[in-house]
């Protein structure tokens, strides 16, 4: 029990620490058919592609840092474009490691935590001293009882 409350400690710390540096890039646009407003945290695939789509608004930790609405050239459309996806696969690559990082921790604590068959193993064998004291006692004190019965019959015998 105290092991599992120290690695959750761990990780709590650790999701606090990552949770500080979690970069969040959110996009943002509204379909025009239905006026469903859509955030997420990908870009939509239409997102700076020379074909129109509906505006996008790219929000960086909570600051405005796009909208398509806005004319750029190519270059600029394009290298806006290619960042986006590419930080959405490094997203991707590292949620990939993070899992496999948790995947392992979890392992190495299934590894690591007792069965409950060998902790009720060792109450046993911690135990069995104490029954056999017992037994002793048990032993002994009948064992005087008997020799205090004779003393008694004998005494009775005497008189």
């Amino acid at each position: 029990m105290r092991h599992l409350k120290i690695i959750t400690q761990i990780l709590l710390a650790l999701f606090v620490v990552i949770s500080g540096s979690v970069y969040a890039r959110m996009y943002q646009w509204t379909e025009s058919d239905s006026g469903t407003t859509h955030l997420s945290g990908k870009p939509p695939v239409w997102y700076r592609s020379p074909g129109a789509g509906p505006r996008v608004f790219v929000f960086d930790n909570g600051r405005l840092i796009d909208d398509t609405a806005i004319e750029v050239d190519d270059e600029v459309r394009n290298q806006l474009r290619q960042q986006a996806f590419v930080l959405v696969e490094q997203d991707r690559e590292d949620a990939r490691k993070k899992n496999a990082k948790a995947l392992e921790l979890k392992q190495k604590y299934v590894k690591e935590k007792p069965k409950k068959s060998d902790e009720l193993k060792t109450r046993v064998i911690e135990e069995e001293p104490l029954d056999q004291m017992l037994d002793n006692e048990t032993e002994a004190a009948a064992k005087q009882d008997e020799a205090e019965d004779k003393n008694e019959d004998s005494a009775k015998t005497n008189l």
